[in-house]
C-alpha cells in the first residue's frame, strides 16, 4: 500500500503477495535453527544424566519447542492472509472494471 499524490491509499496486490513471500521466507528460515536448538538442548539434557542442569535443559528444548513452532506458524498464516487479500483485491478490481465496462452510456 501506498498513498499516490492524490493523498488515496493504493493498494497493490503485487506489494501484497511479495510481503507475504517475505513473512513465507521467514517462517522457512527458521524452521532449521530452530529444530537444532531444540535437538541440540535435549541431546545434551540426555549427555548429562545425573547433572543438576539436565532437566532444565530438557525443560528448555521442549518449553521453546511448542511457542516456536506457534511463531513460524504465525508467519505462514500472515503470509496466506496477505496472498488472500491480494487475491480479493484483484477480484474486485475485475468486477468494478466488468460493471464499468457494462454500464449504459448516457444519452448525449
Amino acid at each position: 500500500m501506498a498513498d499516490n499524490v492524490n493523498g488515496k491509499v493504493v493498494v497493490r496486490p503485487a506489494d501484497l503477495r511479495a510481503s507475504g513471500g517475505v513473512a513465507r521466507g521467514l517462517g522457512e528460515e527458521l524452521k532449521a535453527p530452530v529444530q537444532n536448538a531444540v535437538t541440540t538442548s535435549e541431546t545434551v539434557a540426555g549427555q548429562l544424566t545425573g547433572w543438576s542442569i539436565a532437566g532444565g535443559l530438557g525443560q528448555l528444548g521442549t518449553g521453546w519447542s511448542k511457542p516456536l513452532a506457534d511463531l513460524r506458524q504465525r508467519f505462514a498464516d500472515t503470509a496466506a492472509n496477505l496472498d488472500a487479500n491480494a487475491a480479493a483485491h484483484e477480484a474486485t478490481e475485475r468486477t468494478i472494471a466488468g460493471g464499468l465496462a457494462a454500464a449504459p452510456q448516457g444519452a448525449r
